[in-house]
């Protein structure tokens, strides 16, 4: 009882500290490849990429032919923190790449990245953590990437469109990644689902295992992308699948739910629309050789229902119950870092 106290109670003064505004760009036409459907016309159109999800997401060749270079994003600030230097501890090496799908912002369609590496033995497994939605900035991802680069596990750690360096002059971080515009959501799932194809693709061959760790939002993204890419491991840390739900429930998708209304949306609806980017319709093609979930038995953010639900599209494999909402997950990370490693060593002997 007092840890779901506590956890409800830090999630409720969290969001309160931290509430999102409306999404400021509301398109009155909202296209998806240029051109514009109704929901019904939508569905029909994209309806056969249900059983062939991988189709749906997968870009020109350029797939196969990212580009890593060394450098920052022009609008990325430089700052070094510690571990930069491989004396001192995992190096982070800050690399950009062009996104495979372009969405004609210039600064959207350079993808920043960070990868660390540890300084011992060269690393079997590699780890891709592909974060949440609105993130203000990467702290919390690059604290768990240097831990599991020192014990071994390389990792990597992605900037998703329209967050951080990558969102327009003026727009709060993921402001325009989810919003009411619903065919613009869905293109940026896309682009961001290319993006992590990409960089699977380009670590396969370095790797003896390769790996998804999708955080909240970035767990929609993951597991999208392990429909289309085989992965060694998949790691779903609080998040879940039935996104339309997600939005209208949870506790920070609200201003979304508000926007949606107006427009004279209702949940099933929006569950209709969304289903090419929904786990609940695609996620039984998984790739993944080896799932463990993390589910949040307080979360009201990403209502634990929905959690448990793409527990069970995926098997009901290894799962691991948090006592803990969404935001005080954040107290667990030391524990998440050492059950992913076990669990990742425990499958390369």
């Amino acid at each position: 009882m007092l840890n779901r106290l506590f956890a409800r109670g830090f999630e409720r003064f969290y969001h309160a500290r931290n509430q999102k505004k409306t999404c400021a760009r509301q398109l009155e036409h909202d296209t998806f490849d240029g051109e514009e459907y109704t929901i019904d016309a939508f569905d029909d159109r994209y309806r056969p990429y249900f059983d062939h999800p991988g189709e749906f997401y997968l870009p020109p060749p350029a797939l196969d032919d990212l580009r890593f270079r060394e450098g920052l994003h022009p609008r990325e600030p430089v700052v070094d923190g510690p571990g930069v230097n491989a004396a001192e501890g995992p190096a982070m090496r800050r690399m950009i790449f062009d996104s495979p799908i372009k969405s004609r912002d210039e600064g959207n369609d350079s993808v920043p990245f960070k990868w660390f590496t540890g300084t011992g033995a060269p690393a079997r497994a590699f780890l891709l953590f592909v974060p949440g939605w609105g993130r203000r900035s990467q702290s919390f991802e690059e604290e768990m990437c240097r831990s599991w680069a020192a014990r071994g596990i390389d990792t990597g750690l992605m900037t998703k469109p329209y967050h951080q360096a990558r969102a327009p002059e003026g727009s709060f971080s993921g402001e325009y990644f989810i919003s009411a515009n619903l065919f613009w959501t869905i293109a940026n799932f896309r682009q961001c689902v290319s993006e992590i194809r990409a960089v699977l693709r380009h670590m396969r061959p370095r790797y003896e295992a390769i790996g998804l760790f999708g955080m909240s939002s970035g767990g929609f993204q993951a597991g999208l992308a392990a429909t289309c890419e085989p992965v060694d491991f998949h790691f779903p840390f609080i998040t879940g699948c039935q996104l339309g739900s997600i939005t209208w429930h949870g506790l920070i998708t609200q201003f979304v739910r508000r926007d949606l209304e107006r427009k004279g949306m209702d949940e099933a609806s929006l569950n209709k629309v969304w289903r090419i980017t929904d786990l609940d319709v695609v996620g039984r093609f998984s790739q993944a050789r080896h799932v463990r979930h993390y589910i949040a038995k307080y979360d009201s953010v990403v209502p634990t229902r929905y959690q448990q639900r793409l527990w069970e599209v995926y098997g009901r494999q290894s799962r691991v119950d948090l006592e803990s909402s969404h935001y005080s997950a954040y107290f667990r990370r030391h524990f998440i870092v050492d059950d992913v490693t076990r669990f990742i060593e425990g499958h390369l002997r």
